[in-house]
């Protein structure tokens, strides 16, 4: 659910990919595309020095005209079999640090440095995805995917094979199948913008699912027990949308006109609420963006790392903890 950004190792200094967002986000000055966006955008800002307490901002104007939603009826997670290491977020830095980060406490824990068999091709990690066993998925910049132990940081190579459909480098993120199943989907998000495709976790084959209908942009993913799954654009401004996973129609958006990606970026959800983890400065921060009421607050900074993934399994809460 993360990545380094990719013209920071592949050369192409100033480059993004171009963003199309339909007539309801004309306010962007983006061009149209062939079908139409819903939802709330909700914009938000965090500034936060070392050691100051988090700063909540106003909310932005709205996009569309539906509404930018995170929970079902009831929890929806699906935890039977859960270790509450599974319910962490985990994320990974660009020289292969391995951390737990536990929201409602902010405790951000070191737990080791990956040492993946990338057989010294010189690969980096690039986005995470983490499954209901606590098991890290991990994509290299070469397109390979690794196991890695989140207990441990052991790692170990799997049998997928890069450059299915012609896909080198995604977003990632697991998604429970129906809401409160233990069954769940990789979905992936092409890095050049050309909508989502999902990876059969037994199989490891990626088969593509559909284009974005509303915004053509490299994305990260998150998704959740209650079988949603959401996007982090790197569109200009930033957005998070919820996204269809059978068609990749965009269902719903929130600008984030303040988030500045920087050198490495990640996302996760967790209770209700999105985390970003990104790099201005080359030195990772985590906002906090909250829809309930349309804020971002930074409530970490100077992480020490810069952080290119991150992931959380379908076993996390996808409501507030009591």
């Amino acid at each position: 659910m993360a990545r380094l950004r990719f013209d920071s190792f592949r050369g192409l200094t100033g480059w993004l990919p171009p963003l199309t967002v339909l007539a309801a986000a004309a306010a962007f000055g983006a061009p149209a595309c062939s079908a139409s966006s819903e939802g709330n955008g909700f914009g938000g800002s965090g500034g936060c020095g070392a050691d100051c307490q988090p700063t909540t901002s106003s909310t932005g104007s709205d996009v569309g005209g539906g509404s930018f939603t995170t929970t079902g009826t009831g929890t929806g997670t699906g935890t039977g079999g859960c270790s509450e290491a599974a319910k962490l977020i985990y994320i990974i830095g660009q020289n292969n640090n391995l951390y737990s980060f536990h929201p409602p406490t902010l405790d951000l824990k070191p737990i080791g440095e990956i040492d993946c068999p990338t057989g010294g091709s010189g690969a980096t990690p690039f986005s995470m995805a983490v499954d209901r066993q606590g098991t890290a998925w991990i994509l290299f910049s070469d397109g390979r995917i690794f196991h890695v132990d989140t207990l441990t940081a052991s790692c170990s190579a799997t049998n997928y094979q890069a450059g299915q459909q012609g896909w080198s480098t995604f977003g990632m993120g697991f998604v429970s199948d129906t809401a409160g199943s233990e069954a769940e989907t990789l979905y992936v998000a092409e890095y050049f913008g050309e909508g989502i495709g999902k990876i059969d976790p037994q199989e490891l084959t990626l088969s593509v699912v559909a284009p974005f209908d509303a915004i053509n942009s490299a994305a990260e993913l998150t998704g959740t027990g209650d079988s949603r799954l959401y996007g982090f654009f790197q569109a200009s401004p930033i957005i998070i949308a919820e996204i269809d996973k059978s068609n990749g129609h965009i269902i719903s958006q929130a600008p984030q006109p303040t988030v500045n990606i920087g050198t490495g970026w990640a996302f996760a959800f967790w209770g209700g609420d999105f985390y970003l983890f990104t790099s201005p400065t080359g030195n990772s921060q985590i906002d906090r963006y909250r829809p309930s009421d349309g804020t971002t607050t930074t409530v970490l900074t100077n992480i020490g790392d810069n952080i290119v993934g991150a992931g959380v399994s379908t076993c996390a809460p996808t409501e507030p903890p009591e």
